[in-house]
C-alpha cells in the first residue's frame, strides 16, 4: 500500500485520481486544487483542500498543475516524494526536498474515459532511492513504465506534439472540408483508423501514400487550387516535407 496525494483536478489530475481510486493498493490521502469548484466532485469521497499548508503526510505527491504554476508553489515543508507531470519541465522547478517527474505520454480529456493501464509513463527522480518509490507506484496503475532522462523526455514531448496535436489539426482541416461541402466525415473514419494502425507495424516512411510521394503534380495542383489561406500553406509545407523525406526533386 502506498499513500498518495494529487495536486490538481485538471485533465491529467482527473484521470490520475480515477486510477488511484480504482487501485486496491493505493490510498488516496488527499486532493488539492486551487479552487473549491474543482473539488466538488470529490467531496465526501476523499479529503480535499485548497490550502497547500494543510496537505497531509503522504509517500508521494503528484503535482498535476499547469507548468507556470508548478514553479510558484513551495512544497519544501513536505517529507514525501514530490513529482510533477510536465513533459517539458525539469524536476528542478519543484521547491521540494525530494523531486521527480511522472510524465504520462498521453492526450487527456476530462470527458473521455481512458484505460490508464495502457498509458506509457515516463519517470525520472533526483535520487535513486526515490526512483524505486515512483516506479512502484507507476506499476500499480500502468503497464508500460519507462525511466527516461529529462533530455529524452523533452524530445519525446516534441515528438508527441507532432504525433497528436498536429495530426489532430490536420484532421480538423479534413473535417472542415467535409462540413463545408456537406460530406459525412464518418466516411473518412476507416481511412484514419488504417493510417494509425499502420504505424504499429510499419515505419511512417514506408507507410506513406498519396500524391506527394507519387510526385503527382497534376493532383497536387488541383488540390492547391481548391485551397486558400493557411490551409493552402499547410498543404504546400506537408507536400514539401514528404517529398524531401523521400528524396523527390522539387
Amino acid at each position: 500500500m502506498i499513500n498518495v496525494s494529487i495536486l490538481g483536478t485538471g485533465k491529467v489530475g482527473t484521470h490520475l485520481i480515477k486510477a488511484c481510486i480504482n487501485s486496491p493498493v493505493i490510498q488516496l490521502v488527499q486532493i488539492y486544487n486551487r479552487s473549491e469548484q474543482g473539488l466538488t466532485l470529490y467531496q465526501g469521497l476523499t479529503p480535499t483542500t485548497t490550502d497547500l499548508n494543510s496537505l497531509k503526510q503522504a509517500d508521494l505527491y503528484i503535482v498535476a498543475l499547469p507548468d507556470d504554476v508548478i514553479k510558484t508553489i513551495n512544497l519544501s515543508h513536505l517529507q514525501g516524494l514530490i513529482v510533477h507531470t510536465s513533459g517539458t519541465k525539469s524536476f528542478n522547478i519543484l521547491q521540494a526536498k525530494r523531486r521527480g517527474v511522472f510524465y504520462p505520454a498521453q492526450s487527456f480529456t476530462k470527458e473521455k474515459k481512458i484505460n490508464f493501464k495502457a498509458v506509457p509513463v515516463c519517470l525520472e527522480t533526483e535520487f535513486n532511492a526515490d526512483f524505486r518509490v515512483l516506479q512502484n507506484f507507476a506499476s500499480m496503475i500502468a503497464q508500460h513504465v519507462y525511466e527516461i532522462s529529462e533530455e529524452k523526455r523533452q524530445k519525446l514531448h516534441l515528438a508527441a506534439v507532432f504525433a497528436n496535436n498536429f495530426s489532430n489539426r490536420v484532421m480538423g482541416i479534413a473535417y472542415d472540408i467535409c462540413k463545408e461541402h456537406q460530406i459525412d466525415f464518418q466516411i473518412l473514419q476507416p481511412l484514419l483508423q488504417e493510417t494509425f494502425l499502420k504505424t504499429q507495424i510499419l515505419p511512417p516512411k514506408v507507410a506513406q501514400t498519396g500524391p506527394a510521394v507519387r510526385n503527382d503534380a497534376e493532383t497536387i495542383e488541383k488540390h492547391l487550387n481548391q485551397l486558400k489561406g493557411t490551409n493552402k500553406e499547410v498543404y504546400q509545407i506537408l507536400t514539401k516535407s514528404i517529398q524531401e523525406k523521400h528524396g523527390i526533386k522539387l
